[in-house]
């Protein structure tokens, strides 16, 4: 599932911990483990894992959102964050590839580092490539 911090500090800026909340009750419908799993470690910062059980759209929207910041149904505003790592594992490299190629094209974001690894697979002896893009707020 989705998570991020809520009333994080602004980009550049340390705040105190805050508590989680779960994105897909605010702007993601139905989300499940396998289709987004973002974590966050610190304030500002998420990690989105893409699939290729959503079309590549979903996930644009979700780095959109993740960037702009969301206002939920009770009008709570959620803040943008600073930075979004997108990763995808296999055939879901192009997916990772369009959502971020998507957002920085919209201005929402720039490019820092794109990064590729192969790494084994557990249980296997086999490796799987590997694709992580970091994104930085605008």
């Amino acid at each position: 599932k989705a998570q991020a911090v809520s009333g994080a500090a602004p980009c550049g800026k340390r705040g105190r911990r805050q508590s989680r909340f779960f994105w897909a009750s605010i702007c993601l419908p139905r989300m499940t483990a396998e289709e987004t799993a973002a974590t966050e470690t610190t304030p500002g910062v998420v990690d989105m894992k893409v699939t290729t059980k959503k079309p590549p759209t979903f996930y644009i929207r979700s780095a959109k959102s993740f960037l702009t910041g969301v206002e939920t149904s009770t009008g709570e505003k959620k803040e943008p964050i600073c930075v979004l790592n997108i990763s995808g594992l296999g055939e879901a490299i192009n997916v990772a590839v369009a959502a971020a190629t998507e957002v920085v094209r919209e201005g929402l974001g720039t490019l820092d580092k794109v990064e590729t690894s192969y790494p084994e697979m557990a249980g296997t002896n086999r490796g799987c490539p590997r694709i992580c893009i970091t994104v930085l707020h605008k």
